[in-house]
């Protein structure tokens, strides 16, 4: 059924004119509302075609909890204070026993004893690479929590606020008390979540899905991409700065990179807690330097983690081939001479397939002077007969 409906879309989107869709997407809005009910609870999606402004929002302007994408947030705060002179990138900071947090990252794994120092910059890394929690709660209580949610409110995105640090949130979704417990040390804190008992743990997050911390709607967050990708955050350096340590992010590969083409570019931050499977970035379109920008956020989801990053990913392809084959300057680039083809509605061979495992793996980053690539998967998805 999926691959019918898939399909039907792409032959549609083929045989329209470029004039009647560029002024309607109401079938790209309707193919992506049918993939909202698999998360089995509350989604939120907001798309912008940075150039034209042609938007797509469902559920945008509900308030869902941001998991670690609240680290965007975070990391705007934080080059607005070293513009203020408050810090600077290779200021070091002493990493205690303390300063080891639960949740996703590999400080806690390497750190274990008193004795090492990293710079905000190397704290910046771990932090939106590979979503250190420890690395970013040390980030917020540098910056404070206040700060950051002021900072929102100042550029004009009023949902955006954060609250607490990673380890008080993985506290409040688990139902450990954070006031009694928050100071064990790691390795009493994972005896205490391993003996948390499934009661528990389930009245805890119905609770912390209720609370309004740390949450933002998606079309704020697509905002606050928006005006990173303007150069408005600081100056137009500053923004650059961040998108460059957005396209390096590691996690949440198989969401909205997951349908995409291997060499698609993608400055993105994901978060995941609880019911709660996130992903914010910005997408590069390839031969006209065009941008998508891309928020789905969920909660209360009952879908497998598997499931909800694979209706991110098909939401975002959907995206991303509406745009594609429906140009809205309605000019397409000129063929290189000797090509085969003069124009993507002459000639488009593609096929289709979709029987990626889910989600796909994990795959080795390789660095590089150019965007950051990723090996084959076993998997085939559209293919056109321009180059890419």
């Amino acid at each position: 059924m999926q691959r019918r409906r898939m399909l039907s879309l792409c032959i549609f989107l083929m045989c329209s004119t470029t004039a009647a869709w560029s002024a309607d997407v109401s079938i790209l809005r309707a193919e992506i509302a049918k993939l909202l009910p698999r998360a089995r609870g509350g989604v939120g999606v907001a798309i912008k075609h940075f150039e034209s402004g042609t938007e797509i929002v469902v559920n945008g302007d509900e308030k869902y909890p941001m998991a670690s994408a609240y680290k965007l947030p975070i990391l705007v705060e934080l080059f607005y204070q070293r513009a203020a002179g408050k810090l600077n990138l290779d200021d070091r900071i002493e990493v205690a026993p303390a300063d080891l947090h639960v949740g996703s990252g590999s400080m806690s794994q390497l750190f274990d004893a008193p004795g090492v120092q990293l710079s905000i910059r190397n704290l910046i890394n771990l932090t939106m690479r590979i979503s250190d929690n420890s690395a970013a709660d040390i980030l917020l209580n540098k910056v404070g929590a206040d700060n950051v949610t002021a900072r929102m409110k100042s550029l004009g995105l009023t949902t955006i606020r954060v609250d607490r640090t990673t380890q008080e949130m993985i506290f409040d979704q688990s139902g450990i008390d954070y006031s009694n417990f928050g100071k064990l040390l790691l390795p009493e804190l994972r005896d205490k979540f391993a003996a948390i008992d499934t009661q528990t743990a389930t009245r805890a997050n119905d609770e912390f899905s209720k609370a309004e911390k740390d949450v933002a709607s998606p079309r704020d967050m697509n905002l606050l991409l928006e005006k990173i990708l303007r150069g408005e955050i600081v100056d137009r350096a500053t923004s650059d700065e961040i998108i460059e340590i957005l396209k390096d992010c590691q996690t949440g590969l198989s969401r909205i990179r997951g349908l995409l083409p291997q060499d698609a570019v993608v400055a993105h931050k994901t978060g995941t807690i609880g019911g709660s499977t996130n992903d914010t970035g910005i997408v590069y379109l390839p031969y006209r330097g065009e941008h998508l920008l891309i928020t789905v956020f969920t909660k209360d989801a009952k879908a497998t983690a598997a499931e909800r990053d694979r209706g991110i990913a098909e939401i975002s392809r959907y995206a991303y081939d509406y745009f594609i084959f429906n140009p809205l300057d309605k000019t397409w680039p000129q063929e290189p001479s000797g090509s085969r083809s003069s124009g993507i509605h002459e000639r488009c061979e593609w096929e289709m397939s979709f029987t990626c495992p889910e989600p796909p793996r994990q795959t080795k980053r390789v660095r590089s002077s150019g965007p950051a690539m990723r090996t084959p998967r076993p998997f085939r998805r559209f293919e056109t007969s321009r180059p890419r």
